[in-house]
């Protein structure tokens, strides 16, 4: 069924409701202007792992699309330094 029809079984199986399960730190890139996923699902997901107590880094990405090809060297960049900082 659809979401509205049988919301308890949508719910157990979006990754969103398990955020309290994260065992590490998230990082989100989101292109602004992205036509096939919305803005709105990382800002939820954003707001969620807050709201969990969990770490997490949101970067948005202003008039770039779903590859974020504009900003491409700048997300890299900080990729790099996340998985530095949380990884290596």
């Amino acid at each position: 069924g659809s979401p509205e029809a049988n919301p308890e079984f949508w719910a157990a199986i979006s990754p969103n409701s398990y955020v309290s399960d994260l065992s590490g730190p998230v990082e989100l890139h989101h292109g602004a202007a992205d036509e096939s996923v919305p803005l709105s699902y990382s800002q939820m997901l954003y707001e969620q792992i807050l709201a969990a107590g969990k770490p997490v880094t949101f970067h948005i990405y202003e008039g770039d699309n779903h590859n974020i090809a504009n900003n491409w060297s700048t997300a890299m960049q900080r990729s790099v330094a996340f998985f530095d900082r949380y990884v290596k």
